[in-house]
């Protein structure tokens, strides 16, 4: 059975080329993870594990839901640890399942539109829980998906993101921006990256 989830009443950063893809496939292992059961635990995030880390940077400090699932769709808050070079990050993303069979899962995300003023989020559906945490700067794109295969044993997990603020995209490292999903899937499913 494909399931196509439907939207909720969000207006999205639409996807637009020019920004920097990170993408990795890892093997199962064997293991056969229920795209019921994969696409559940990324649709909670209260659920992430908080331990990953790439030098010495907690890689998700933060996680909430703010609209839990519903027809295969939620709405999460994240925010990313930062030292004394690099800011913590945030966005807020509607996670959705895009389909889901017996032996495959497609869960994609994208950024939820806010108003952004001199690098600050003034107006928008979550713009309380952003200003909350005025140091973190504002990730003004992000976009991507985690693809389960069972049939291939793999599991693809690919962000398209501008990360703002003086940071530029390219010096965005793949160990970074994988440290967290490497973490979920070692925790959750016992995959080693």
């Amino acid at each position: 059975m494909l399931l196509v989830a439907l939207a909720l009443a969000l207006d999205l950063v639409p996807r637009e080329a020019g920004h920097r893809t990170i993408a990795a496939t890892v093997s199962t292992g064997g293991r056969t993870v229920s795209p019921a059961e994969f696409t559940a635990a990324l649709l909670d995030c209260a659920k992430y594990p908080l331990s990953a880390t790439y030098m010495g940077v907690q890689a998700l400090v933060e996680c909430k839901t703010l609209a839990p699932a519903n027809n295969g769709t939620a709405v999460i808050y994240q925010r990313t640890g930062g030292n004394a070079l690099v800011a913590e990050r945030h966005w807020v993303a509607q996670v959705r399942v895009k389909e889901q069979t017996d032996t495959r899962a497609v869960v994609e995300w994208d950024l939820v539109k806010h108003t952004i003023e001199n690098g600050k989020v003034t107006a928008g559906p979550y713009a309380s829980v952003v200003q909350a945490h005025p140091s973190a700067v504002f990730t003004p794109y992000t976009t991507g998906s985690w693809v389960l295969d069972n049939v291939a044993g793999t599991v693809t997990y690919t962000v398209t993101s501008d990360p703002g603020g003086s940071l530029p995209g390219f010096m965005t490292t793949q160990g970074a921006v994988m440290a967290f999903p490497m973490e979920v899937l070692r925790v959750r499913w016992g995959i080693e990256g």
